[in-house]
């Protein structure tokens, strides 16, 4: 009985050495894990993933807002184009330039929805998961037309530019307020831009810790960081040759309405409300 006794009691005591080792394992592994971005060491480095992908959110808002500016621009010079060339067109043309015309207006209507949506949640830094589905939408629209379309915008700001003289006052006015438009579009662009860069290695670095740890995140936190840092290559390769177009498309757009965007009373907006989007020509 006393054997036993003493057996039992060793039992217990290498029980509870190997209880307190493992606990002061599990406490170091969490502090090392508190001190990295991404890491699972409590409320503190959720509030740094949390932060990562709220950024990332932010900058990719107002890329997008960027990106559908220049093609709503687009969409609204391509159909005053069409509206010039169906006044000469004779026969079947003209019925081709009417649906064209027609699908413009949808377009247009579309985008101005969107554009004020994404001017609403640029002041949040959450991208919407519908939003974001949309702007792809319209997006891989312009891509198919992509070609066409430009040649057909580019010859009608040329000519205005060349005719600006003629234009009505109304014309003038319409396209001065299309390059205010496109000018602070391509200020968003560019903050957009230089948040991607300054983010983007503290969301290399969660990254990085994801795959020493796959359990340091929970539910979508994965598959958002991942995304996200794809989203910002995008912003950082694409974002600065995309910024200038706009940039020089919105100059072209000035001189033909008389507006000097380098005045220092032009302040850049961006728009939350669709009746203040100048679409109706």
């Amino acid at each position: 009985m006393r054997q036993f006794s003493q057996r039992v009691f060793q039992c217990l005591v290498v029980a509870a050495f190997l209880f307190i080792a493992a606990a002061d394992a599990q406490a170091q592994l969490g502090k090392l894990k508190s001190k990295l971005p991404g890491g699972g060491g409590g409320s503190g480095s959720n509030a740094e993933l949390d932060s990562i992908l709220s950024t990332i959110d932010g900058a990719r808002v107002k890329f997008a807002y960027a990106r559908i500016t220049l093609s709503l621009a687009d969409d609204v010079i391509r159909r005053q184009a069409l509206r010039n060339s169906a006044k000469k067109s004779t026969g079947g043309q003209i019925e081709k330039d009417k649906k064209e015309i027609e699908a413009l207006d949808k377009s247009i209507a579309e985008k101005r929805k969107l554009l004020a949506e994404l001017g609403r949640q640029s002041g949040s830094s959450k991208y919407d998961e519908n939003t974001e589905k949309q702007v792809v939408f319209q997006l891989k629209a312009d891509e198919e037309q992509r070609s066409e379309k430009n040649a057909l915008v580019e010859q009608e700001v040329k000519d205005k530019e060349t005719n600006e003289k003629s234009l009505s006052k109304d014309d003038r006015d319409h396209y001065g307020k299309l390059s205010k438009l496109l000018f602070s579009a391509a200020i968003q662009e560019k903050a957009a831009i230089e948040t991607a860069k300054e983010v983007q290695p503290r969301a290399q670095s969660a990254a990085s810790n994801l795959k020493d740890d796959p359990t340091a995140m929970a539910g979508s936190q994965p598959k958002r960081l991942n995304s996200g840092i794809k989203n910002l290559n995008e912003i950082i390769t694409e974002g600065p040759k995309h910024a200038s177009t706009m940039a020089d498309v919105a100059k072209h757009m000035a001189k033909i309405g008389g507006i000097d965007l380098t005045d220092t009373k032009f302040q850049a907006v961006v728009v939350t409300d669709e009746k203040e989007v100048p679409t109706d020509w």
